[in-house]
């Protein structure tokens, strides 16, 4: 399995923004709900710290985006969002998508990673998280709204990059 990480590039962008919205459609992980158009989400894309795709023997599969958790006095601390194509799933990349990032973030010279709105039930997602060390934080009970209605526990996870 040969894996290339590489920033992304304008060519990408369909792909980016069809795998961005499957996310959104499914409504299990990503707190927004309006879908984007490839104008708008390339400038989206355009304000991140970082935005690196992942390459599957050159397909693209996937991608993180990497900027400030918050600003100012806070802005040392990383957030990030992960996308995998759908055709893709499944195949153990999650874990090195995120390594990647944690890698580029601590590189960009961040020293923590907060994720704000992890769902309960993102059983893989959480699998990898606390598998690379982030601790939860935070429970936001019923933070989350699912597709059927009901509503979700959210976590707030963090993990230190360098010296504390």
């Amino acid at each position: 399995m040969k894996l290339q990480f590489r920033p992304w590039q304008k060519t990408d962008l369909p792909q980016m923004t069809r795998m961005w919205n499957d996310i959104l459609t499914d409504g299990d992980a990503f707190p927004g709900t309006e879908l984007y158009e490839e104008g708008p989400f390339g400038a989206y894309l355009g304000e991140q710290t970082a935005a690196t795709c992942l390459l599957l023997e050159g397909a693209l599969a996937g991608y993180y985006i990497l900027h400030p958790n918050n600003i100012g006095r806070c802005s040392h601390v990383a957030n990030a969002s992960y996308v995998l194509d759908r055709a893709f799933r499944g195949r153990g990349l999650g874990r090195p998508l995120v390594e990647r990032s944690l890698e580029e973030a601590a590189a960009l010279g961040f020293r923590g990673m907060q994720f704000n709105a992890v769902v309960a039930g993102n059983t893989a997602a959480l699998r990898i998280y606390r598998g690379l060390g982030f601790q939860t934080v935070g429970t936001i009970p019923g933070g989350f709204l699912l597709p059927d209605g009901t509503y979700s526990d959210m976590y707030v996870m963090y993990r230190p990059l360098g010296p504390a």
